[in-house]
């Protein structure tokens, strides 16, 4: 009988507090609604949405060569789609010792302090292969570094996201400001502008429809 007391009034105070917060909770909710969850969770782009903007970018950098390296677009001997992580770093170092100005490696002609950035951002294993799919992720890692959420979302302009991929891709024509058709390091004298405005413009407007489908 005692324990049934007990009880009673252990199940009055929940019913009590539950109606001095339950208003909270409702607004709470409500507050989550009108934010929306596109705004609560980061935007998940599909990375197949990504294929002609990544094709315009290797146009330019590598002639869409994965094994490509600063100096030899067209290399077919050097396979850096079967070496691993660690060793592409190495190959890296060891090229630039040897006197070249650039390392930049792949498809996406990504230089050594860039890949290393990547493999720590992203948590890649330095024993894994340097391969295609391998490329691909790391480009749309940088894609997404520069903007490509945002500019999904809205919250900048095709003209912002062109400039800011300029900045990470010099055969990219840096679209703003005097000699937008040029490379945003051009007069470096290794660097220039190898794909038109247009074309990047092109690669954005199917990239965003691909996202309204």
């Amino acid at each position: 009988m005692l324990r049934l007391k007990v009880g009673k009034l252990l199940l009055r105070r929940v019913v009590k507090r539950f109606k001095t917060t339950w208003p909270i909770l409702l607004a709470l909710v409500v507050i989550v609604a009108s934010i929306g969850y596109r705004h609560i969770m980061p935007i998940i782009i599909n990375p197949v949405a990504y294929g002609p903007l990544l094709e315009v970018i290797a146009k330019g950098e590598s002639s869409g060569n994965y094994n490509a390296y600063f100096g030899n677009g067209t290399n077919t001997s050097l396979r850096f789609t079967e070496m691993s992580v660690g060793e592409v770093l190495q190959w890296q170092e060891q090229y630039v010792q040897q006197g070249s100005v650039s390392n930049a490696v792949g498809k996406y002609q990504i230089i050594r302090p860039t890949l290393a950035g990547l493999v720590q951002k992203l948590g890649t294993p330095l024993d894994a292969p340097f391969n295609e799919a391998l490329q691909d992720s790391m480009a749309i890692a940088l894609l997404e570094r520069r903007g490509a959420i945002d500019f999904a979302e809205n919250k900048i302009t095709r003209e912002q996201f062109a400039a800011n991929l300029a900045k990470e891709w010099a055969a990219l024509p840096k679209v703003t400001g005097t000699n937008p058709h040029e490379s945003y390091y051009a007069g470096d004298g290794i660097n220039k502008a190898h794909v038109s405005i247009d074309e990047v413009y092109e690669a954005l407007a199917m990239l965003q429809s691909r996202l309204s489908a």
